[in-house]
């Protein structure tokens, strides 16, 4: 009798969270509906998206590369386009550019995005801390932002990354297939590979073990592998590498394009600056930016060498790592903060002292996002996201810095395979 009592307050507990994670998810997909109805958004991007839709129509998708134009997107990007065309064509709907017949995949990636994180959110015990986290991953201004009003994806290959660090402790197979798909999906992935190198490395080196990264090596090569063989038959591996990866490099040699970092007039450079502008004689705008950036690669490489291997380890150091490469580097544009946001979501399952750091950058990048599509952006306004974003990346650099320096061993709570998914 006294254990059906004490069951009984829990299954109520367990009802009203799921209640919640129910009402969290509708009022995610009503509040993404109720944005992308009344606003275009940014239709360049889109136009271009609807475009792509058309040509793997016509020419399929191993041979889109080759025979398209102006596809400068991987090709599980693509392969989601077509198959959403193929779908809602079903029921005769054709998508057009700034309007839900084709924001609807957007909204139904951010859902399924969003359903993907609940089982993922199961690292802390605390129904508190995972509705937190879901909540800011279904109710956040720039990530609705982004996909509802601007029209992009960047939701996407941002969970696939930090999937990738969730899973990878215990799960490392499957780690490797999410950041291959990662890589198929938008280039940027790439930055996660020093803080995959370093994770390895310490397993080699301290642990004497290489048992997690053949796995990993399997799952992501195995995807890479397929991917490759199957364009390399069709004779469009060279346009795909080129086209995906390689087309966009130096398009826009401004020291920035809209992102609000330290070349939007913080260290004296006009954002219109040619970023092959030298400095120092020998030294290019382009080389200085990758050389802060390499400076911060190597601080989240010590991070990890010196603090225990774990998720929350593992996040922190890609959250800083994707900040970095949003905030240093030339060229760099307004949505490539996602992937950083994304992950500082994560972080705050382990460590709550990144709650309100992450809800400020929530807030950053949902103004960049919006001073760019209204084109509204003033130089003293602009100024002022940026100086958030310099002491949100100096919050970072410093706070990890002290753990090192404290010897804190940041407990990390990894998902157990063993634990059956919600």
């Amino acid at each position: 009798m006294r254990n059906q009592e004490l069951r009984r307050p829990k299954k109520f507990e367990n009802r009203t969270f799921w209640l919640w994670i129910v009402g969290l998810i509708l009022l995610a997909v009503g509040i993404r509906i109720a944005v992308a109805l009344p606003h275009g958004g940014f239709m360049s991007d889109q136009q271009l998206f609807v475009d792509w839709m058309e040509q793997v129509r016509k020419h399929g998708l191993l041979a889109v590369y080759i025979e398209g134009k102006e596809i400068n997107y991987p090709p599980v990007f693509l392969l989601i386009m077509n198959s959403y065309r193929v779908l809602v064509g079903l029921f005769g709907i054709v998508p057009v550019a700034g309007e839900l017949s084709f924001k609807g995949v957007l909204i139904a990636i951010d859902l399924i995005v969003l359903l993907c994180a609940i089982p993922l959110t199961r690292a802390s015990k605390q129904k508190g801390t995972r509705l937190f986290v879901l909540g800011l991953l279904a109710l956040n201004p720039a990530l609705i932002f982004g996909s509802a009003s601007w029209g992009q994806v960047d939701m996407l290959h941002s969970m696939l990354m930090a999937s990738t660090l969730l899973l990878l402790p215990t799960m490392p197979v499957f780690a490797g297939v999410l950041f291959a798909v990662a890589l198929l999906s938008k280039f940027q992935a790439i930055t996660l590979l020093a803080i995959l190198g370093m994770y390895f490395l310490r397993l080699v080196i301290q642990k004497r073990t290489v048992e997690a990264l053949l796995r990993f090596g399997a799952g992501f090569f195995g995807v890479l592998g397929i991917t490759v063989i199957l364009f390399a038959q069709a004779g469009g591996l060279y346009a795909m590498v080129k086209g995906a990866y390689l087309s966009a490099v130096g398009m826009y040699p401004q020291v920035t394009m809209n992102a609000m970092n330290i070349w939007y007039y913080f260290i004296g450079v006009s954002p219109s600056t040619l970023d092959t502008t030298h400095v120092l004689g020998f030294l290019t705008l382009r080389s200085f930016g990758f050389l802060l950036l390499g400076i911060v690669v190597a601080f989240a490489a010590v991070y990890l060498w010196r603090s225990r291997l774990g998720v929350e380890t593992l996040l922190k150091s890609a959250a800083l790592v994707n900040f970095s490469f949003f905030m240093l580097p030339t060229e760099i544009h307004e949505r490539y903060s996602v992937p950083a946001l994304m992950l500082s979501i994560f972080v705050g399952l382990y460590d709550r002292r990144w709650w309100l750091p992450t809800v400020l950058l929530s807030v950053s990048v949902t103004v960049n996002l919006w001073m760019v599509q209204t084109g509204n952006i003033g130089v003293y306004s602009g100024l002022v996201v940026v100086y958030i974003n310099v002491a949100l990346l100096l919050w970072m650099i410093v706070t990890l810095f002290f753990e090192i320096k404290k010897g804190i061993l940041t407990r990390s709570v990894p998902i157990s395979i063993k634990e059956k998914v919600l």
